[in-house]
């Protein structure tokens, strides 16, 4: 859709209201609802809006509007509103269409058509009726009974069940569905669009998104600027662009009757120097202006892969942290914190246990040398004992240090991930690249830009060959082939521009097409996980084991203390030594509490460990489900990702108009005997050959 203030159209023969206008006059003029008499500008051509219908009781809306230049009388059925005044109407006539009903708007429509033709008869009535959605099946309604009508559509509604009839093709009625467009494609779906009365044609405007699905569904956004774009990424950081998406952009015409190439080729036209200057007219200005936006696409794609290539060791590093704060926050046991280093509180944490051990051993000691000297007065009243225990001591102690070591290894396999595992999810490929997802793109899109160009050059040079053989076409029409198969200039006053070759360099890459991330990320993280559970878990187990031992070891170190003590006081002492006994239990019992304080918090130190490790084991997989997410964005920025992928899709729907655009320049071309323009016939055969490899290659990076 173009603005108010244009330059004229290429094709200045063309007299007639195209589909074109037709289009955006369905899709986004009759929801502006103008008032009787306004004028607007649709693609350079200046309509007046002769009458409306708004506020029908049945929920009608439409007007009527002329070409100024033209005459042309054409209706505009407004699609559904539920915001108007009786916009119930419309939901109500919409859930009719899906019976065998006839709703009262239907015979509104009709009603308005006969009205208005009538009017305008004098200068030659209605020729076209349009509608988008709603307004395309009251579009659809009408024209059936009135073939004589041209009737275009956008995403219609279908009609009421019985209404058509099966043995008529509808020839004047001709429907356009938007790629993406939710009612048309759920109808073909259900095999519901064979109610939709005509010819029915894809075009591909629209963005593949849900938040998009109204502006898919009418071809239009309805900003009050008339501006037809989505702003695509963030202003000031690579990729930032536009998406346009209005309909009429999309649909392709003859470049020199105007007619939709949809269904076949135009008519023939008389190759002459008039039409030849109408090609290289619209070369240079419409298709290289199309191709140029499709080049624009491109560069935001590029520009998005560029910035994440630069950014390759700021989402590694990011990765790594992440990994290792989830890591240590698994669990949320401070014994554990900074365990991703060597240097961690935990082998502190056991350095401080053996000092624990060490002090209890000590006291045990002590009550080793007290329960072996009594008082004499006592010695033939209580036994001498030996507590017995300086080998579990020196058991716990070993256990202890095959822990620190267990922990230390448990330490270098964390730094191994971190500094090893995690970088190899990134690498693969075809060239086994260390950033293999990017790369590719990025090798890849070095072709494309490169074919790119090839094909912009192309085109150019083409342009100005048709622009020569026009100049010259009734002087020297032999003598010009000879001169563009031959790559020279004649002399004699004469020239032409020569025919370089233009070959597209095939690329090896992205043959997964955008899948390639997908796939990165099945194999690498399949990888990770197997090779990080299998460093982990052993050393998790093990740790695991040895401190169950030393709680076993304490139990028995505990018993064997208390039972010790309480053998050598459990004898009936005399009354008169009673106090002399009581000072030695005290002396006793002091040094059993003193060698078991140590032992207690040595015993809740090692159970929080245990725990700990226990947990680790177990929520492991759980830290892999939760890390995943963060590997597939560090990989590549998933709204980057999608972004690359909108931004060719867009750049793929020009390539694919242009080819259906030189499908007709060759079909054009092709059954003239002329030399020079079976020469340019053959040229426009390789322009059109280059655009479908660049289609094929630039549609490799789109999601499937």
């Amino acid at each position: 859709m173009d603005k108010l203030e244009s330059p004229p159209p290429i094709n200045q023969n063309i007299t007639v209201n195209n589909d074109k206008d037709l289009v955006e006059l369905a899709g986004y003029r009759a929801y502006t609802h103008p008032a009787k008499f306004t004028k607007f500008y649709v693609n350079n051509n200046e309509y007046r809006v002769l009458n409306t219908r708004y506020e029908d009781p049945t929920g009608l809306d439409a007007m009527t509007v002329m070409n100024t230049e033209t005459k042309e009388i054409s209706i505009i059925y407004v699609g559904t509103d539920a915001k108007a005044k009786y916009g119930n109407e419309d939901i109500i006539t919409d859930a009719q269409l899906l019976s065998d009903l006839t709703p009262e708007q239907i015979t509104a429509a009709r009603e308005y058509y006969k009205q208005m033709n009538e009017t305008y008869k004098d200068i030659g009535g209605v020729k076209n009726v349009a509608g988008n959605s709603l307004g395309g099946g009251l579009t659809g309604a009408v024209a059936i009974e009135n073939p004589e009508v041209k009737a275009v559509t956008l995403n219609p509604a279908l009609l009421p069940e019985g209404m058509m009839d099966p043995d008529k093709t509808y020839d004047n009625i001709t429907n356009y569905f938007s790629s993406y467009d939710v009612l048309t494609q759920t109808l073909i779906a259900l095999d519901l669009h064979g109610r939709i009365p005509g010819k029915q044609y894809e075009i591909f405007n629209g963005i593949p998104e849900f938040s998009k699905l109204a502006t898919n569904h009418t071809g239009y956004l309805r900003n009050e600027d008339g501006t037809q774009f989505y702003v695509i990424g963030e202003v000031g950081k690579p990729g930032y662009g536009k998406i346009y998406v209005d309909a009429d952009a999309h649909i392709v015409s003859s470049i020199w009757t105007g007619v939709p190439l949809y269904g076949g080729h135009s008519d023939r036209i008389e190759i002459n120097k008039e039409n030849l200057n109408l090609l290289a007219s619209s070369l240079q200005n419409h298709v290289m202006e199309r191709l140029n936006l499709a080049h624009e696409y491109l560069g935001n794609s590029v520009a998005i892969v560029d910035d994440e290539a630069n950014r390759y060791y700021e989402r590694l590093s990011r990765l790594q942290k992440i990994f290792e704060e989830m890591f240590e926050n698994l669990i949320s046991e401070p014994l554990f914190m900074g365990i991703t280093s060597i240097s961690n509180r935990l082998t502190a944490e056991i350095d401080h246990l053996v000092s624990l051990l060490n002090v209890a051993e000590s006291h045990a000691k002590s009550l080793n040398y007290i329960l072996n000297s009594p008082p004499a007065e006592l010695l033939e009243h209580i036994f001498r004992t030996n507590v017995s225990v300086e080998s579990i001591f020196n058991e716990i102690r070993s256990f202890l240090y095959d822990l620190k070591s267990d922990v230390q290894d448990l330490s270098k396999s964390l730094i191994r991930i971190i500094s090893n595992k995690i970088p190899e999810l990134f690498e693969g490929g075809k060239e086994l690249w260390y950033d293999a997802v990017v790369s590719e793109l990025k090798a890849h899109y070095g072709i494309v830009n490169n074919n790119r160009d090839k094909l912009l050059s192309h085109i150019s040079e083409y342009q100005k060959q048709v622009q020569d053989v026009a100049a010259n076409f009734h002087d020297r029409d032999l003598s010009l082939g000879q001169s563009i198969r031959s790559k020279s200039t004649l002399s004699n006053s004469i020239s032409v521009q020569g025919t370089n070759t233009y070959k597209l360099e095939d690329s090896p890459y992205m043959e997964l097409r955008m899948k390639i991330k997908e796939f990165q990320m099945d194999t690498s993280y399949s990888a990770f996980t197997a090779s990080t559970q299998a460093l982990l878990i052993p050393i998790l187990h093990k740790g695991w084991v040895i401190t169950l031992n030393i709680e076993n070891a304490l139990e028995l170190l505990s018993s064997t203390i208390k039972g010790a003590t309480k053998f050598a006081l459990d004898y009936t002492i005399p009354g008169k030594l009673f106090g002399l006994f009581s000072d030695f239990d005290d002396k006793i019992r002091n040094s059993v509490n003193n060698a078991m304080e140590p032992l207690d918090e040595f015993a809740g130190t090692i159970e929080g460990i245990r725990k700990g490790l226990d947990r680790l084991m177990a929520e492991y997989p759980t830290l892999l489900e939760n890390f995943r997410p963060y590997v597939e964005t560090a990989i590549f920025n998933n709204s980057g990702y999608y972004n690359v992928h909108l931004y060719n899709l867009a750049s793929i729907a020009i390539l694919r108009e242009m080819e259906m655009l030189f499908d007709d320049v060759v079909y054009q071309l092709g059954h003239h005997k002329a030399e020079a323009i079976e020469a340019l016939c053959e040229v426009s055969k390789k322009v059109k050959g280059n655009m479908g490899i660049l289609y094929e290659q630039v549609d490799r990076g789109t999601i499937n």
